[in-house]
């Protein structure tokens, strides 16, 4: 089980007329606990994405605006949601502002619209134990894709996923549909990959007209992946169906955070190149 930081009686203080005033908060108080419940799940993170799609502007909760600034930057943004997700698959284990340290980094430019990138996963009507356990892999994996790829790109995308045990890793199309095999393959830096075809990464026409003699000719991606390494001369190389760096084509590419989001980077000018 997690240790979640409990904050002191005392934690922040107003100046007053006979000088400092301390206002106490609960002594059960969690950072990512916007609904005051003692813990951090999927409510959580539903109620700040709403705050951030400005759904709701406020929470019933009366700290709730201080639980949710989860990497401590003084704003409620997606990159708070983001964090709030990867807590909850386990994928972090605390929250940037309870160690002092900076948030996630925000690329730049930062998109001016934020994605829209949807997914349906098509279950059994009676499904076995095996694919109740595949079900619940592939949405911890959809769900952590689909925020990095509405929050670093603006991209539009309907997603139908399904279980086919008899898929021998995991694919995507660009009709939308992505389909999961092996248990292996069932994360989210796969399902990021499959994203990427479904939006024509090898799978659309223009992307023959993109890769030349093996390297991308597109200029929009070409420019993001000079302004991400900072080379000049940088180029990105492709086939028939993948692209690098950045096209996340196998779990091990996808080191650290930034190796997302500079996925998500690539991509989304990708589409401005005609993908």
């Amino acid at each position: 089980m997690k240790n979640k930081s409990i904050i002191a009686l005392c934690i922040v203080f107003l100046l007053s007329m006979s000088g400092f005033t301390c206002i106490a908060y609960s002594d059960q108080f969690v950072y990512g606990d916007v609904d005051g419940n003692g813990s951090v799940d999927s409510s959580d993170y539903s109620l700040v994405k709403r705050y951030v799609l400005g759904i709701q502007d406020s929470f019933s909760y009366q700290y709730g605006e201080i639980a949710a600034d989860v990497n401590g930057d003084g704003i409620i943004d997606s990159s708070d949601y983001v964090l709030i997700v990867r807590y909850i698959l386990d994928i972090i284990s605390e929250f940037p502002v309870s160690t002092q340290q900076p948030p996630i980094p925000t690329p730049e430019p930062t998109p001016e619209v934020s994605g829209n990138v949807t997914y349906t996963i098509f279950r059994a009507e009676n499904p076995t134990s095996e694919e109740q356990d595949a079900y619940r892999r592939i949405e911890e994996a959809m769900e952590t894709a689909v925020s990095y790829y509405n929050t670093y790109t603006t991209i539009t995308k309907e997603l139908v996923v399904l279980y086919e045990p008899s898929v021998p890793t995991a694919d995507g199309n660009i009709n939308g549909t992505i389909r999961f095999g092996n248990t292996s393959y069932m994360n989210h830096v796969t399902a990021m990959h499959e994203i990427a075809h479904t939006v024509g990464v090898g799978t659309s026409h223009s992307w023959r007209n993109l890769i030349v003699d093996g390297t991308y000719a597109g200029e929009n991606a070409t420019k993001e992946l000079r302004a991400i390494t900072g080379d000049d001369s940088a180029t990105l190389k492709g086939d028939g169906q993948h692209f690098w760096p950045y096209g996340l084509n196998y779990v091990h590419e996808a080191e650290t955070e930034e190796d997302l989001i500079n996925h998500c980077r690539i991509v989304n000018a990708m589409k401005k190149d005609g993908l």
